[in-house]
């Protein structure tokens, strides 16, 4: 365990000085040798913030200066609910409080629907109509207008059935705000696992598993429930330092300097990738390639069906800490300070993200922005477009270890043995988790409930933010 703060601290096995390595570079922390890891379109339908505002305008103006007349009540109810859905959520319980009529029509299930749905960032898992007993689908604003899902494993209290009764979609905007509501305050329940018996690199969860890497070379599965551990895989010679999953399969990443594919049902090794000359500190994959950066300052690209290598694509001077893939795109970041986005089908770097003042340890990409997190101690936020930085972050004190990013918010995990909680739209941090790590942050994770952090500690910390009484098992 780690005694000072210090970035030049002794390393675990895994850390290589990067710094020996490329003096002229000023990367003078060994942490840089992580060998151990604008707003969204109004969705279609939806009526505007502006169009929302000018239409309360003349509701309210009609009611104060007209003729006193019920307007709504003398309306069809399918034309009276559909006034109702250019009622924002806190308006519409003013609405209700007007009349009976008015209140009875505020309790129709499609105008909450509309409200949850028209709050771009809230996420829902709802079963589909074409899927099979236990899968469901995730409806954000974008797809909103549409009734059709879009598949995807269903997790939590879904397992093993459709729902076959209505949402209560008030209950589920009641309990959504209340859940936002509490990310500003430090969740009151606080849970570590314990199993591993070195330092814990990476995570992964969804609503059925947690799944974890580290130095002591094994994989843990752990209920999500229950928070206890299910499996252990061996597999690798060496520390696990990285790994993703989906539902069918998962890929990790070792100082070994290979990669293994497992099956998620057997959860026995598929193949074993050869190819790296040095540690494997990252990976991500889709329904084409299998991603992979290294130690030896390389990113590769492999055929997710047939494992072979197709590309190594070259351009860093420094190890490459962290990669992410989306829609044929994957963002580097590496100990040489520089952001990289290239073309996955043509291995072209498309373009450099300077700005930065040391070397980067952790990047995540969404298509439209980049965050990335650095050993210059701040986060720094991306406009792909332009290639702009946005806004910088600082608050954290050591290395930018982790970061993990929605589209209301970023959680980072640093040296400085905290895990913080930032605004995405403003850059201001606005919740400080310093009571979970007595040591380094390597990971971290979070859903609309839970954060996820491991640590050089040992210790897997679970901060909830919902209780037993909230029912979160719908929130994506």
């Amino acid at each position: 365990m780690a005694t000072t703060t210090s970035a030049t601290t002794q390393q675990p096995q895994d850390d290589i000085d990067s710094a020996q390595q490329q003096p002229a570079l000023h990367l003078a922390d060994t942490s840089m040798e992580l060998v151990t890891e604008s707003s969204t379109p109004v969705p279609q339908g939806f009526p505007s913030e502006e169009e929302r505002s000018s239409l309360m305008d003349k509701i309210y103006n009609t009611l104060l200066d007209g003729p006193r007349i019920d307007i709504l009540s003398k309306l069809p109810y399918e034309m009276a609910t559909h006034v109702l859905h250019f009622i924002d959520m806190p308006n519409l319980a003013k609405v209700a409080s007007i009349s009976k009529t008015w209140n009875d029509l505020t309790k129709d299930n499609s105008v909450w629907k509309n409200v949850y749905l028209h709050q771009q960032q809230w996420r829902i898992r709802t079963p589909s109509r074409k899927s099979a007993p236990n899968t469901a689908a995730t409806i954000d604003p974008e797809q909103a207008s549409s009734q059709h899902a879009i598949g995807g494993p269903t997790r939590g209290a879904l397992m093993g059935s459709i729902i076959k009764t209505p949402l209560d979609w008030k209950e589920l905007c009641r309990n959504r705000k209340a859940l936002e509501a509490r990310w500003k305050k430090v969740p009151a329940k606080k849970t570590k696992l314990h199993g591993h018996e070195d330092s814990v690199y990476c995570i992964q969860f969804d609503n059925t598993k947690i799944v974890t890497g580290s130095r002591d070379r094994t994989i843990k599965f752990w209920d999500f429930q229950t928070l206890k551990c299910t499996d252990t895989l061996r597999g690798h010679s060496q520390s696990v330092l990285c790994l993703q999953f989906n539902e069918k399969m998962m890929v990790s990443g070792s100082s070994d300097n290979t990669i293994i594919v497992w099956d998620m049902e057997t959860h026995q090794p598929i193949s074993r990738l050869h190819g790296h000359s040095a540690g494997v500190l990252d990976v991500c994959f889709d329904d084409q390639y299998i991603i992979s950066c290294s130690k030896d300052t390389t990113i590769k690209v492999w055929d997710v069906r047939t494992m072979a290598l197709i590309k190594t694509m070259t351009g860093h001077r420094g190890p490459v800490n962290a990669v992410q893939l989306h829609q044929g795109q994957v963002v580097s970041a590496s100990g040489d300070a520089l952001v990289k986005l290239w073309d996955v089908a043509t291995g072209v770097c498309i373009r450099d993200f300077i700005g930065h003042e040391r070397g980067l340890a952790c990047v995540q990409f969404d298509g439209k922005t980049i965050v990335s997190g650095s050993n210059d101690k701040t986060i720094r936020i991306w406009d792909v477009a332009s290639g702009r930085c946005t806004k910088v972050l600082t608050g954290h004190e050591n290395l930018v270890r982790t970061l993990h990013f929605d589209q209301n918010r970023i959680v980072s995990g640093s040296y400085d043995y905290t895990v913080k909680v930032w605004d995405m739209t403003t850059g201001e941090c606005i919740l400080d988790l310093d009571k979970g790590h007595v040591s380094w942050v390597f990971d971290v994770q979070f859903s609309s409930s839970r954060i996820i952090s491991t640590s050089q500690d040992r210790n897997i910390v679970v901060w909830d933010f919902a209780d037993s009484e909230m029912d979160t098992s719908m929130f994506e």
